[in-house]
């Protein structure tokens, strides 16, 4: 469906970029295949031309959270630097969200939070986000910051296999 909107939106002669977001939530259990799918969409809208490389950098809360004042800043901002033309993964993306259990570094996640969404809106159509991780607790993380419900519209759930899925 993603490349049939990308190629209505080109044959309209529509600016595609401002039209479609790169951005989007996958929710599911772990070993639901949320990881490749991100490599796959990545390649997607690279051979579409919405991204130039579309390479994948893969993170979690450590990748971009650091331990003391004045260092999550630049850690995040590296990861998105590298992300540009690609596709910015970010597993257990409610890890960000979730100080509580962190200790002192807790309420850094949220300033990650801001520089993403703060880059996702700068550079737009240069760079994708996908978040993942749990159902519920991904919900409660997108109804954690405004910015953040309006800049993931899309949310693609990955149900777990069952015995007959594998099956061979």
């Amino acid at each position: 469906e993603l490349v049939k909107l990308a190629r209505f939106y080109r044959e309209m002669g529509k600016d595609v970029l401002n039209k479609f977001s790169l951005h989007s939530v996958f929710t599911g259990n772990p070993g639901t295949g949320k990881t490749t799918v991100a490599r796959i969409v990545a390649k997607i809208y690279k051979g579409l031309g919405l991204l130039e490389r579309g390479h994948i950098v893969e993170v979690d809360r450590e990748g971009l959270v650091a331990g003391y004042i004045g260092q999550t800043a630049p850690k995040t901002a590296a990861k998105i630097e590298e992300a540009m033309g690609g596709i910015l993964f970010i597993d257990e993306a409610y890890g960000l969200t979730d100080g509580s259990s962190q200790g002192q570094s807790g309420n850094f996640g949220s300033e990650a939070i801001q520089i993403i969404l703060k880059r996702m809106e700068d550079l737009r159509g240069q760079f994708g986000v996908i978040v993942a991780g749990y159902p519920d607790n991904m919900n409660k993380f997108i109804e954690s910051n405004p910015g953040l419900k309006s800049r993931f519209d899309r949310t693609f759930h990955f149900e777990d296999y069952n015995p007959a899925d594998m099956y061979i």
